[in-house]
């Protein structure tokens, strides 16, 4: 009996559970069994959906750096399966390769294909990703229709279509904010150990240094400053040995503090300032423009990259106009439900505090804030999902329903336009077609970008690479 007793109290002291341990799936199974089957069937969708878009990226993405949006695919395609690859970029994102490459090496030890393997295991990061979003509205009290329908509105959003298709670190690091905000809104119900915070902390550092401000403002959000202090140290110290176990398997890692060198992507021009940076922040995340073709030497020797920070919002098309419109008045009153509800406080404080850095730092950081929006899009719909706890619900619903229709048929035209650009890339280095050339919006200039296509520029005009 003592023995029961004290493995009952430990899992208590863990937060794993305050009941007795008898019949616990059972339980579960009745209480949760609507919920399991929705997170079931949207995992499903998700893994089909990313299943049938990545079929439609031409491979070219894996051999070329900053074709995509500024993003890195050839270098993460690297890190996530050839352990002799080049793995520095881990002074910004810890333990990423130490992640990702022993499942990669585990599917490819099946028969895959080093493609299939990547694929398969961002499409299993996708069906926990959705999950997870699912599951933190249901912690906020949030009916189950309304999360599924929200669930959705994420994986229709620009950032989850473009992102969750191509090698990246952002989906990762997204489902690390998603898990972290999940317990976060956990531990506002119920009591959890300093173990789980050391491991929530450690978790939203693994992938993005910068994202572990969430675990550090979660933690201090509930505890005293010295226990949340030692419980910061010891995350820390934590990812340091993970890393340490990384640096003997990839001997190109390089350590996640000191580096000097991400000085070169603050306060860029190309960013286009604050206002811009926030157009990008808010509408860009959720609604893909048009995006425009420039040649940059210096970013991709072979010239050609695809870029949208000066795109205005919703400039894609119709249907994209429309949905700006809708995810704007969303947005609105999700910020009333946020600001009115007396309830979820330490959450609120917890979203609205990471919300706002994130913005501030992408204001400060890098030249693409597009690249980055899978970071943004679950603080976002969160934010969102305030407005279902208003007396608007009705509308809220209304809005996403018809955001989910506008910003999925915009953004699947964009996501093919810009498919179809690597298709003739791949098929053709030296020229792209007439109708790759349109452009809507101006990229800033430098010495290394050239515009190959202006808004409304007659054929004359317009260059060739």
């Amino acid at each position: 009996m003592n023995a029961k007793k004290m493995i009952r109290n430990r899992l208590s002291t863990l937060g794993i559970n305050r009941q007795t341990g008898i019949d616990i799936s059972d339980r579960i199974r009745r209480q949760y069994w609507q919920d399991i089957l929705i997170i079931v069937m949207l995992a499903i969708a998700a893994a089909l959906a990313l299943n049938y878009a990545t079929g439609l990226i031409n491979p070219i993405v894996y051999r070329e750096n900053n074709i995509w949006f500024d993003s890195d695919p050839k270098r993460v395609f690297s890190n996530m399966s050839d352990i002799g690859g080049n793995h520095y970029r881990t002074k910004v994102h810890p333990i990423f390769s130490l992640t990702t490459f022993p499942p990669v090496y585990l599917l490819k030890l099946t028969g895959l294909e080093t493609i299939a393997a990547i694929r398969a295991l961002v499409s299993v990061v996708a069906c926990l990703w959705i999950s997870a979003l699912y599951t933190l509205l249901r912690l906020i009290g949030i009916r189950r229709f309304d999360c599924a329908l929200f669930s959705i509105l994420g994986a229709t959003s620009a950032a989850a279509i473009f992102w969750f298709t191509v090698p990246e670190t952002y989906p990762f690091g997204s489902l690390s904010i998603l898990l972290a905000l999940c317990f976060a809104a956990i531990v506002e119900q119920r009591q959890a150990s300093q173990f789980w915070y050391v491991i929530v902390s450690a978790l939203t550092l693994s992938m993005t240094t910068t994202n572990w401000l969430l675990g550090i403002i979660t933690t201090a959000v509930n505890h005293p400053w010295k226990k949340a202090l030692q419980i910061t140290v010891n995350a820390f110290s934590l990812i340091v040995i993970l890393w340490s176990v990384q640096k003997a398997i990839f001997k190109s890692a390089e350590f996640f503090l000191g580096d000097r060198q991400e000085k070169q992507f603050l306060l860029l021009s190309t960013s286009g300032g604050p206002l811009q940076v926030l157009k990008s922040f808010v509408a860009h995340t959720m609604v893909m423009p048009a995006f425009s073709i420039v040649s940059n030497k210096i970013k991709n020797p072979n010239g050609l990259i695809l870029i949208s920070q000066t795109s205005a919002p919703g400039s894609g098309s119709i249907w994209g106009l429309v949905a700006v419109g809708l995810w704007t008045a969303l947005l609105g009153l999700g910020l009333w439900g946020f600001f009115a509800t007396k309830k979820h406080f330490k959450l609120r404080l917890i979203l609205g505090t990471f919300l706002l850095a994130q913005l501030f730092l992408h204001i400060l950081y890098g030249s693409e804030t597009f690249l980055y929006s899978l970071h943004f899009i679950p603080l976002l719909i969160t934010l969102a999902a305030f407005s279902l706890l208003t007396p608007a619900r009705l509308v809220a619903l209304g809005l996403a329903g018809a955001l989910i229709v506008c910003a999925g048929i915009n953004n699947g035209l964009q996501f093919k336009q810009a498919t179809d650009f690597l298709q003739n890339r791949a098929l053709n280095p030296d020229k792209i077609s007439q109708k790759q050339q349109r452009s809507t919006q101006l990229w800033g200039r430098d010495a290394a970008t050239v515009v190959l296509a202006a808004p409304s520029m007659e054929e004359v005009g317009r260059a060739y690479p």
